[in-house]
């Protein structure tokens, strides 16, 4: 069993998709694939909220939490991996190596998209287990999800243990943290009608009542990786970032160096190390409209309101610094670029003589020198 704060983890590298040229090599960049992708938006009265699971290839017990504050309404449909990898190329950063002269072309994917519906699991008689109150299993694709909650973390770890999810102490102290009345989780296990054994890749998409901006990175801790990292789409009605303690860095805050040799998760994680494992990287924003034109599907627009601003952020941590929840708001920094220019090389460095012929460059070097002996002799 493993635990999702918003999304699940483990650092996979993913392809880097090349495109430009006439002296300018780019890559679309990003710190994961799969499974980190998180989509948070938030509307007039609700956020409609997208985690990005994978689900294995294993025959042996599978599971997932989720933390919610509030009582989420689940959608049967699954949100598929086309169109969450159509999102994630729409808005993806682009490090371009500057080469001697020329200019550069963009270029993009179309990739295929389907609709989805929603399915109410909330309200109505909930069953009562142990003191923990369950919803209906809500099949989605290969998963089957409830919602549960419990007034006291004794009842949510019994619960838990009882149906299958098998927790360390330290674990059952997480959930523990995040237990309480009137908050809940989303317990999601492989379907009995999936097929046995297969590996997928799927978005659960549920709906919270009010405006909810956070990720439980504390809980994120459960069962996770020694590193882990999350790429956050929060579509608002303005440009949002996270709030303090942690900080909204921007590409231009990234080693160079370590951008020019195709590394970057490993700048990204160098540039949150420096602040202390807590900040974001805002990598690009975009509007609705801007997505539409890059194809991204409805069963995504569809959760996204007119007129709001979608930001792309990221972050690499260690595990083990995983403590504080984070929160974002509005972000009024200067405008999120999506693209960040970098030397091939380092600069040589050039003298005056520089394009000389050879024997002049020579006869310039001389009277360099001669210049200082002179001053030399007067000093003396």
């Amino acid at each position: 069993m493993f635990g999702v704060a918003l999304g699940a983890f483990g650092l996979v590298p993913r392809p880097a998709a090349a495109c430009g040229g006439a002296g300018v090599s780019s890559q679309s960049s990003g710190v994961v694939a799969n499974a980190q992708r998180i989509l948070m938006s938030v509307r007039a009265l609700t956020t409609d909220i997208v985690v990005q699971i994978g689900v294995p290839a294993t025959t042996a017990d599978y599971g997932v939490l989720i933390p919610t504050d509030t009582e989420p309404t689940l959608d049967s449909q699954p949100v598929s991996e086309a169109d969450l990898a159509a999102l994630d190329a729409a808005t993806a950063p682009k490090v371009f190596v500057q080469q001697a002269g020329g200019s550069s072309d963009g270029c993009g994917c179309p990739f295929d998209t389907a609709a989805g519906t929603k399915a109410d699991n909330s309200g109505g008689t909930r069953a009562s287990d142990g003191g923990v109150s369950v919803s209906a299993p809500v099949g989605i694709g290969p998963v089957e999800a409830v919602v549960l909650t419990g007034d006291t973390a004794d009842a949510v770890n019994g619960w838990l243990a009882s149906n299958g999810f098998v927790l360390s102490a330290d674990g059952q102290s997480v959930v523990a943290a995040y237990a309480g009345t009137g908050r809940y989780f989303i317990a999601i296990r492989r379907s009995d009608t999936a097929a046995t054994g297969a590996a997928t890749s799927i978005g659960v998409h549920y709906t919270l009542p009010g405006a909810h901006q956070k990720l439980s990175l504390g809980f994120a801790r459960l069962g996770a990786a020694p590193t882990v990292a999350f790429t956050l789409f929060n579509a608002t009605a303005g440009r949002s970032g996270p709030l303090s303690p942690f900080a909204p860095l921007r590409l231009t805050d990234l080693d160079p160096t370590t951008l020019r040799i195709g590394r970057y998760a490993d700048a990204v994680a160098a540039a949150v190390a420096a602040h202390g494992n807590q900040a974001f990287v805002l990598e690009s924003e975009t509007t609705k409209a801007g997505l539409a034109a890059m194809q991204v599907g409805q069963s995504l627009l569809g959760l996204v309101d007119d007129g709001s601003t979608i930001v792309r952020m990221s972050t690499i941590v260690p595990s083990a610094a995983l403590s504080e929840d984070a929160f974002f708001g509005p972000y009024d920094g200067v405008y999120i670029n999506d693209a960040v220019y970098v030397q091939n090389e380092a600069p040589a460095v050039f003298y005056a003589s520089t394009g000389l012929p050879p024997g002049l460059a020579l006869a310039a070097a001389r009277r360099r020198r001669s210049g200082r002996a002179r001053r030399a002799d007067r000093a003396r």
